[in-house]
């Protein structure tokens, strides 16, 4: 489940900006906006992907006494 949501949060961030970044006229606040979010939120999201793909290998059940 975390890894498709951090795949499908890439996806759609990805989307939303080409469709906002192609518009015919594009104003420059959104450029910054863009440009700033998607390096600081798809390493995030690829955290998340890891973090599923570690609890879908059951990493997180081992329980240390």
């Amino acid at each position: 489940m975390w890894m498709a949501l951090a795949l499908g949060a890439i996806w759609f961030l990805f989307t939303r900006a080409s469709a906002e970044l192609s518009a015919e006229t594009v104003r420059p606040d959104k450029k910054i906006f863009w440009y700033s979010i998607l390096p600081v939120y798809v390493p995030l999201m690829m955290g998340l992907f890891l973090f599923g793909y570690y609890a879908l290998k059951g990493e997180y059940d081992k329980v240390d006494s």
